[in-house]
Formats: C-alpha cells, structure tokens, sequence
C-alpha cells in the first residue's frame, strides 16, 4: 500500500479513536506521532454534510449508549471479584475508569457535558438571576420564549 494510502486510513482511525474519546496524548503515543500532529489531524477531518449530521449523531448517541452497558457491567464484574484475588479486581477497576473517562468524553464532545463544572455552575447562577429579573419585571410569556429561541440559535451555531 503506498505511504499516502497508509496516512488516509490512519487518519481515519485517529479520527474514530478520539470520537470514542481517545485522548490526543494516548493517541500520539500509540500512532508514534506528536500531540500537535494529531490536532493537526483532527482540525483537517472532514466535516460531515447536513444530511449525515443525523445519522452521526444517531451513532455517536448509540456508542453512548454501549459505553454506559459497558461501564456498568465492567463495575459490576469488579464488586464480583473477591478481595483475595487483588490483581484482577484492581485490572476490573482500571477498566471501570477507562470507561468512565472514554463516557466523560464522549458526552462532553455531544454536549452533555461541559468542558468545565464551573463554568456550568456560573451558568446557572445567570439563568436564575435572568428568571428572577423576568418575574420581578413580569416579562411577557413571547418576550421570554423569544430570547430561549436567539440563544438556542446562538448555541447551535457555535
């Protein structure tokens, strides 16, 4: 296979691992490449078409979904084991935390969550301030279901 040939399909499998939440430095590691080539990598994969969008997002919402199976069934194989076998039940733990980092990453890529607890917290100290504002002012009902929608529209365009 022709060097050109070999990058494309690493490209692609670069690409896969970190939707399943692969991180960069893993990812250099196990490729033999530097962090700042995988970025480069990642920034030139092709973005998908409108009308793939969906059928990405209902795969990537599957793998969620095999992740979290996975992740349960992991833990418990590892309150299973017996504490007179150490080894595997410290192996089992390992497992429960890849999976639980890959989940982590995987849904803060979706967006459910944020990258940043805190900034989730300060967040929700501005919804609350804006809905005591809108109570105290006795904003109209359309007034406040047009700003949800602008910023629903600001949301997904970003």
């Amino acid at each position: 296979m022709p060097e050109a040939a070999r990058q494309v399909v690493r490209n692609k499998e670069i690409i896969a691992a970190r939707a399943a939440g692969e991180s960069v430095s893993a990812l250099a590691g196990r490729f033999g490449l530097s962090t700042s080539r995988i970025k480069q990598v990642l920034r030139e994969a092709p973005r998908p078409v409108a009308a793939d969008t969906e059928s990405a997002m209902d795969l990537a919402l599957q793998r969620r979904r095999d992740y979290a199976t996975a992740v349960g069934e992991i833990g418990a194989l590892a309150r299973r084991l017996p504490d007179s076998q150490p080894a595997p039940k410290v192996g089992a733990y390992r497992a429960l935390l890849d999976g639980l980092d890959r989940l982590t990453a995987l849904e803060r890529a979706l967006g459910f969550l944020p990258e940043d607890v805190g900034r989730l917290q300060s967040e929700q100290t501005l919804v609350d301030a804006v809905l005591a504002v809108f109570v105290e002012y006795e904003v109209p009902d359309d007034a406040r279901r047009a700003l949800v929608t602008r910023l629903e529209t600001v949301e997904r365009a970003a």
